[in-house]
């Protein structure tokens, strides 16, 4: 939301958080991504080449199987 109303009125960040009543370092923290979010998203595309590439009959099963193989 933040980014979004940067992107459209050209406003500083600092002055959109100080508006909305948000800190600032809560704006940053939410913008960085976590290592844990980062392998979260990592095993999801995993996840879903392995699922496309069967032509999408693997069940969750096969898929962990062939994960943890």
């Amino acid at each position: 939301m933040i980014d979004d109303i940067h992107r459209t009125t050209g406003h500083g960040i600092r002055s959109i958080c100080s508006a909305l009543g948000v800190p600032r370092s809560s704006y940053y923290h939410a913008a960085t991504p976590t290592p844990s979010q980062c392998s979260d998203q990592r095993i999801g595309d995993q996840i879903e080449r392995i699922f496309k590439h069967h032509r999408r009959r693997y069940g969750h099963r096969r898929i962990w199987h062939e994960l943890a193989g």
